[in-house]
C-alpha cells in the first residue's frame, strides 16, 4: 500500500469523525497528497469551524491520525478563512504553562503556533485542494482561489526510479522516486556511491 494511500485513508478516518461535531464547516485535504504524489512528506488537513467550543474534540480525532502516520498538520480557519494556528500533536495542552514557550499557543487550548511560519494565502491556497466536507453550496476554500485567481495548483510529478552504479564497488543500487524528491527538496546532487559503501565511509 503506497503511503500517499494510507495518508488518503487517514483524513478520511478523520474527517468522518469532525464532521458529526457541530463546529466543523469544511474539511479538506491540501497539498501533496491532493495533489496525488505519491512521495508525500506529511498530511496536511484545512478546517474551517463557526466556533471554537469543539476544539479539544477535534484534537483528539486528529492525534487518532498517528495510528497510521505521526507527520500530520490540521490547519484551523474561521469563518472569514483568517488561518487561527494549527492543532498540537500534544494531547494535554501546555499554553498555560511555563513548558510551552510560544507567545499566543494554546490560545484557544489545543492550538499551538509558529513564531517561525508566516501564514501566506496565496501560497497555501496555490497547494492542491481535496475537499472531504463542505456544509456551504460551494467549497469556501475553492471559491476563495477562485477569487485570488489561482488557475493551476502546484504539481507532483512522479519520479521515476534510477539505477546508478556505485563509483566505489563497482555496484549497481536503486535511487528511488522518494529518495529523489529528499535530494532535491535538499538541494543536493544524486549519490555516486551506494548506501552500502557510504555507510562503510562513515564507520571508517
Amino acid at each position: 500500500m503506497d503511503k500517499n494511500h494510507v495518508l488518503r485513508v487517514a483524513a478520511g478516518e478523520f474527517a468522518l469523525k469532525v464532521r458529526k461535531l457541530s463546529s466543523p464547516l469544511e474539511i479538506a485535504i491540501v497539498g501533496s497528497v491532493a495533489g496525488g504524489d505519491p512521495y508525500p512528506d506529511d498530511l496536511d488537513l484545512a478546517i474551517i469551524i463557526s466556533n471554537t467550543g469543539e476544539i479539544a474534540t477535534i484534537a483528539k480525532y486528529a492525534r487518532q491520525m498517528s495510528r497510521h502516520y505521526h507527520g500530520w498538520e490540521v490547519f484551523l480557519f474561521d469563518y472569514d478563512l483568517s488561518l487561527m494556528g494549527r492543532i498540537c500533536h500534544r494531547r494535554e495542552c501546555l499554553g498555560q504553562s511555563v513548558e510551552c514557550y510560544v507567545p499566543g499557543c494554546g490560545k484557544p487550548p489545543h492550538v499551538k503556533v509558529n513564531p517561525e511560519f508566516e501564514y501566506d494565502e496565496e501560497m497555501f491556497l496555490t497547494s492542491p485542494i481535496n475537499v472531504l466536507y463542505t456544509s456551504f453550496e460551494t467549497s469556501r476554500l475553492l471559491a476563495r482561489k477562485d477569487e485570488l485567481g489561482i488557475v493551476e495548483s502546484r504539481s507532483y510529478p512522479v519520479l521515476e526510479d534510477i539505477r546508478i552504479e556505485c563509483i566505489r564497488c563497482g555496484e549497481t543500487f536503486v535511487f528511488t522516486g522518494a529518495e529523489q524528491k529528499w535530494y532535491l527538496k535538499r538541494g543536493l546532487i544524486q549519490p555516486k556511491r551506494c548506501p552500502d559503501c557510504i555507510e562503510q565511509e562513515y564507520e571508517g
